[in-house]
């Protein structure tokens, strides 16, 4: 929990092409002025996926990854 942490992570996806669906915090019992934040995303490719959770770890504290789904690109318009 630093000032700005939220904010690297989310540039850090910028640059690697993920689009963030969805975005939900809730604070962490106990540690008051920390939360945890839950996000949905979606990418096309799977590399640079893979490469944006490497170069966010160094910037988080714990990741749980809930589920990964290829995305259905015949409904993309």
């Amino acid at each position: 929990h630093k000032e700005g942490s939220l904010s690297q992570v989310l540039s850090v996806f910028s640059f690697y092409d993920i689009n963030l669906t969805r975005i939900q915090s809730l604070p962490i019992v106990g540690r008051e002025w920390e939360y945890q934040f839950y996000i949905d995303l979606a990418f096309d490719d799977c590399n640079r996926y893979k490469q944006s959770v490497n170069a966010i770890l160094p910037l988080i504290s714990d990741l749980k990854v809930l589920g990964e789904y290829e995305s259905d690109k015949q409904f993309k318009k």
